[in-house]
């Protein structure tokens, strides 16, 4: 199975630094649906949430694609599909890369909700791509680590709803995690002060 580089851009008064941002295990999400935190996450309980979160939103796929887009949701972390000049913007660039990636598409299966629909080639062609799409690593969501959900605005995004494995991260502002690029501080060399605001990011 391919590989899907993604992309995302950070900025220091929203987010903290990567040295810091990396501690609890990777790029953690502030509300994450259930079963989506790291470290023993599956896409299981994730996968019933984006199911309710679509029917609550009448079941129109371009309305859910815009709410991603638009309110910065507190349950899910968006990336770019291509890469886009640095934006001044953000201070802390972000290349992650999700292994064995499979895409498909969504269909809607009556009272039960939404279910996989057929798989599609578009975790690295993206030429092809008319519909909105969801992403996982496994052949099923009982079966993967991630699932993410593929939408269109001025350029293709992933907004990722399961935590993303420091493993996964490629580069932080073009360094790679390590003692030769970024370094990831520990919990211990926090403040409890630090600690307590960071509380929804942190992991077990």
């Amino acid at each position: 199975m391919p590989d899907m580089t993604l992309y995302r851009g950070e900025r220091d008064n929203v987010w903290p630094a990567p040295a810091v941002r990396l501690i609890w295990g990777g790029m953690t999400i502030r509300d994450p649906w259930p079963g989506a935190r790291l470290p023993n996450q599956t896409a299981t309980g994730a996968w019933s949430a984006l199911s309710r979160a679509i029917s609550t939103g009448g079941g129109d796929l371009a309305a859910f694609s815009r709410t991603l887009r638009t309110a910065g949701v507190s349950y899910g972390l968006t990336f770019g599909r291509t890469p886009v000049p640095v934006d001044p913007d953000c201070d802390h660039h972000y290349v992650v890369t999700i292994h064995h990636a499979r895409t498909f598409l969504l269909r809607y299966g009556g009272v039960g909700g939404w279910a996989l629909g057929d798989e599609v080639p578009w975790a690295t062609d993206l030429t092809a791509a008319d519909q909105d799409y969801v992403v996982l690593n496994g052949p099923s969501a009982s079966r993967s680590t991630v699932l993410g959900y593929g939408h269109f605005a001025d350029r293709p995004e992933v907004t990722l709803f399961t935590d993303v494995p420091t493993t996964w991260v490629t580069s932080v502002d073009g360094r790679p995690i390590g003692p030769h690029g970024v370094r990831v501080l520990t919990d211990s060399a926090l403040s409890d002060d630090e600690r307590i605001r960071l509380t929804k990011l942190r992991r077990p």
